[in-house]
């Protein structure tokens, strides 16, 4: 870009990752198909307006284990969704070809089902692939590829300087989606947008069915949020009292305090949310966004921390906070009837496909085939998010998946160990919350998510310059 010429594409960027932010909660997550196709091409938009600003003016890169992790593992994903044959497949993964043995009818009913369609019914059955379900494949690289597509997008962002103005935006969406979750719960007008509400009719959701999701987008929000707040008021920290009374009155300070009450509000949601791990992740993404920007130090700052959790807690007091001091006493009950026999299934399900697993997207599918006797319930993921990068993509998968996300997480943890930069420590600590999360949850099934964890990984590795490289 020439000095003093206006970088439009990078404004046209910045702008399109901060209404990306806002509205990929909005249609349920994301998850609805509609939801997930009009995120897919707001991404595949704002990749074309980045390849035109690269060609012009060029564009910063994610560290080269990030970008080459990502493509590999979505060329991987494109392997497994391949008709590949049968000879090929069954060298590879003879799990795939024994399964879909199992699945073919019986010679008598093979024939009369070719009797009654005027065909051979087996010439129907399309080639077989390394996935099991290679259509679910399919989607689910179709959403990777716009996830990373955001990641790239979010990467010039943020070495563009554009990074506090989309965190603002995600802090506003977390507090839209708070207020419009208190609201619903409080006045007991249990819809989400014009459809019934189904689920959690005792907990804020906000545009969510989940709760946990609900939560999780704003434990990644807050995290963020904080370490933008936290980085305005180190700007405006020196001086006498005076002075320091004069700068919280003027514009900065209006805009300080405005995000101050954001935060609130989205605090107010997650609280209200009742969600277990999700509150236990916000705590978490909030303590390591202060630790990052070493506001224990200033004692004027800690007790403004403590007084906004303060006020946000008062609806979840009215609403009654022992229900939830009672869910956390249930947990370990819960978790060993539960999820625990999902992990050990889906355990066993990762060495029934070692090397290549069973293809991403497809645990609802294959799931089935490996559910304990005890697991009543239809579980459509595994509610662990590495297990099931295990089990879907095999030992191949889960090394090109730790490749990308492995740098990026231990990206985060050097960045708030550090402690040079308020605010990449809250987009570090976002991060860090929303794979805390996924321990014992799907975040990153969930687009809208998935998305904006995308989007504070580009984030912060386009600002790698403000902090010092290992």
């Amino acid at each position: 870009m020439e000095p003093g010429r206006p970088d439009v594409l990078g404004r046209v960027l910045e702008f399109g990752l901060a209404a990306v932010v806002v509205l990929a909660p909005w249609p349920l997550g994301g998850v609805p198909p509609g939801g997930r196709l009009a995120l897919e091409i707001a991404a595949l938009a704002l990749v074309a307006v980045w390849c035109a600003r690269g060609l012009r003016s060029g564009v910063t890169l994610p560290p080269r284990p990030v970008t080459l992790g990502a493509a590999l593992a979505l060329a991987f994903a494109a392997v497994q969704a391949l008709p590949l044959g049968e000879p090929i497949v069954a060298w590879v993964s003879p799990r795939s070809v024994s399964i879909r043995a199992d699945c073919r009818p019986s010679d008598p009913v093979d024939q009369a089902e070719s009797s009654l369609l005027g065909v051979d019914a087996r010439s129907l059955d399309g080639p077989i692939a390394l996935s099991v379900d290679p259509v679910a494949t399919a989607s689910a690289l179709r959403t990777a590829a716009a996830v990373v597509g955001l990641l790239l997008v979010a990467t010039a962002v943020g070495a563009a300087g554009g990074t506090r103005r989309v965190v603002a935006a995600l802090l506003a969406g977390c507090a839209l989606e708070a207020l419009y979750g208190l609201l619903v719960l409080l006045s007991g007008h249990d819809r989400i947008w014009h459809l019934p509400k189904v689920y959690n009719l005792d907990a804020a959701t906000g545009t969510y069915v989940n709760k946990n999701h609900f939560a999780c987008l704003l434990a990644m929000g807050l995290a963020c949020g904080l370490g933008l707040i936290l980085e305005r008021t180190r700007a405006g920290a020196g001086g006498t009292l005076r002075a320091r009374l004069l700068t919280s009155l003027d514009e900065r300070g209006s805009r300080t305090a405005l995000l101050g009450l954001l935060l609130l509000v989205g605090l107010a949601g997650l609280l209200t949310s009742f969600s277990r791990a999700g509150i236990a992740a916000g705590a978490l993404g909030l303590a390591l966004a202060a630790l990052g920007a070493r506001a224990a130090r200033t004692r004027t700052r800690a007790l403004s921390l403590l007084v906004v959790a303060a006020v946000a807690a008062v609806p979840l007091v009215q609403i009654g906070a022992d229900r939830l001091v009672a869910q956390y006493a249930d947990s370990p009950e819960q978790l060993e009837s539960g999820r625990l026999a999902v992990w050990r299934d889906t355990l066993r399900l990762a060495r029934a496909f070692p090397v290549v697993g069973a293809g991403f997207g497809s645990f609802a599918a294959i799931y089935p085939s490996f559910r304990s006797p005890e697991v009543r319930r239809f579980y459509d993921h595994a509610h662990n998010d590495p297990l099931e990068a295990l089990a879907e993509g095999g030992l191949v998968g889960a090394a090109l998946l730790v490749l990308a996300a492995g740098s990026i997480l231990t990206t985060a943890v050097r960045v708030i160990a550090r402690a040079e930069s308020a605010l990449a420590a809250g987009l570090a600590a976002g991060l860090v919350a929303f794979a805390a999360h996924g321990l014992v949850d799907f975040n990153a099934h969930i687009p809208a998510n998935l998305a904006i964890a995308a989007v504070l990984a580009g984030l912060l590795l386009g600002q790698r310059g403000t902090w010092r490289e290992a």
